[in-house]
């Protein structure tokens, strides 16, 4: 990268090769940083935010709480559906299937630093029964479920 581009672009962002992750890419600003994932879980594209400070790679322990969800989506549905359900059944405008997979796809996740459920994180999980395609991300403090946030 030649000095005009580094002057007007800033340096390249950092990018790493994690065993777990893949291809990881630094995302640094002011007041958060996390390094972001575009991988597959289960087949399906998914997307992962890790947090870190000081330009830390992922750890062992993140690197174990991602699998925890990953490898269990059931556990991640349950973690969030007391938020989840009530609002699907408002946007939709219908009950809830007896099975989630038919109204939802996990499709992406935070990952706290240290792996540290009592820390800020989140799962996001698209809605597969409205035409937007809308995302629901349910955002945890202190471990427990804590707000629900619709995009799309």
């Amino acid at each position: 990268m030649g000095l005009l581009s580094r002057v007007l672009f800033g340096k390249p962002p950092r990018r790493i090769e994690h065993p777990v992750f893949g291809e990881a890419l630094l995302m640094a600003a002011k007041h958060r940083s996390y390094w972001e994932v575009e991988t597959e879980v289960h087949g399906k594209p998914f997307t992962v935010a890790i947090e870190t400070t000081d330009e830390q790679e992922p750890s062992h322990v993140q690197a174990e709480f991602f699998k925890k969800y990953a490898e269990n989506q059931d556990l991640a549905f349950q973690r969030a559906c007391g938020l989840l359900v009530p609002e699907y059944e408002k946007w939709v405008r219908e009950p809830f299937p007896a099975n989630w997979r038919e109204g939802f796809a996990f499709t992406s996740m935070t990952v706290p630093l240290e792996g540290n459920e009592l820390l800020p994180w989140d799962l996001s999980f698209e809605c597969l029964k409205d035409r937007g395609g809308h995302l629901f991300t349910c955002t945890f403090e202190n471990g427990k479920p804590s707000q629900l946030q619709v995009d799309g």
